[in-house]
């Protein structure tokens, strides 16, 4: 351990622990530079570059000149996702408008000129909204929540693991609602890497809410299980592949507080990096190589009477660092 060379070695020949995350990421990367330029491309580079123009918008004070090193890419990108409708609606939207305002606001350069050449081509296609909101708000036109910091508090103090649910099928339209609210959690540049694979008959779902470790002497009583899935497929950095758990976890948290308030609760089902789990997993999923499980959640109707765990909170005073 005190040697990077000897810990390679060491991981390499007597400790296979980090074999699958390797060959993941690998194909990952490979996944990723082969359908950037592919018939049907993914949206994950222009997602990233689109946040990019977006975060060049709002700087104060904001340069005349940003963005010259991937705003061609950026357009080309567009053009080649939307030809072979690679995008969903609101990506459409969204990428024309910050595009179309990025290159209303800067100067001329020969990257930027070649850019908008090309991105009135595509603009022809479909004119962008005059009144379209999908591009950088003024933060007082967001309106304010009408929730108090008591009302979050309570919320927050109320979702517990619940483990025992009344025999109950759980509607999928609250299962898309709280899905909604998810996916409004920030996730890094805006790519959100991740899918819920949502089991809501009991019977697989108390299957597949068996395989991770841990469950065992109630997963019998699962109504509903979501997997969360990570795509590291949605970078070409081996930097960015702890993202999916970053992002995937944020999301989660937002998707249980919307399961309270519609009257459900939940259970977080941690998904150990095991290898005969991992495999069961993909083969009951379906999953490539670079699709990897972040955790499970249960979720249905508490049964009124169940016990969840009391699960003493640390307080500000144990978690908080002031440093000098």
């Amino acid at each position: 351990s005190y040697s990077g060379l000897t810990s390679i070695l060491y991981y390499s020949l007597w400790n296979r622990g980090f074999y699958r995350e390797m060959r993941s990421v690998l194909l990952a990367r490979q996944r990723y530079y082969s359908l950037r330029d592919a018939f049907k491309p993914q949206s994950y580079l222009l997602r990233r570059n689109v946040h990019r123009l977006e975060k060049g918008l709002i700087m104060r004070p904001r340069r005349d000149v940003f963005g010259e090193g991937y705003i061609v890419e950026t357009v080309e990108h567009f053009n080649r996702c939307s030809t072979n409708n690679a995008l969903s609606e609101t990506e459409t939207s969204w990428a024309k408008d910050v595009i179309s305002e990025y290159l209303s606001v800067v100067s001329s350069s020969v990257n930027i000129d070649a850019a908008r050449a090309a991105f009135r081509v595509a603009d022809d296609v479909s004119a962008t909204s005059r009144d379209s909101r999908h591009k950088p708000l003024v933060y007082s036109t967001l309106g304010r929540a009408e929730i108090s910091f008591d009302q979050l508090q309570t919320l927050c103090q109320r979702r517990h693991s619940m483990r025992w649910f009344e025999p109950k099928r759980v509607p999928r339209d609250l299962i898309v609602a709280a899905v909604d609210v998810a996916a409004t959690a920030p996730s890094a540049c805006n790519r959100q890497p991740f899918k819920f694979y949502v089991f809501d008959e009991p019977e697989r779902a108390q299957e597949i809410g068996g395989i991770p470790m841990g469950t065992a002497g109630f997963s019998h009583n699962f109504q509903c299980v979501v997997v969360v899935v990570g795509d590291l497929s949605a970078y070409p950095f081996e930097k960015d592949r702890h993202i999916i758990y970053i992002d995937s976890g944020l999301a989660v948290m937002q998707m249980q507080l919307a399961l309270e308030t519609q009257g459900l609760a939940s259970c977080c089902i941690n998904w150990p990096d095991v290898e005969r789990h991992e495999r069961q997993m993909a083969l009951e999923l379906d999953l490539a190589p670079y699709q990897r499980p972040v955790m499970l959640l249960a979720v249905g109707y508490p049964l009124a009477d169940a016990l969840v765990p009391y699960s003493a909170k640390k307080n500000a005073s144990d978690l908080v660092v002031w440093p000098e």
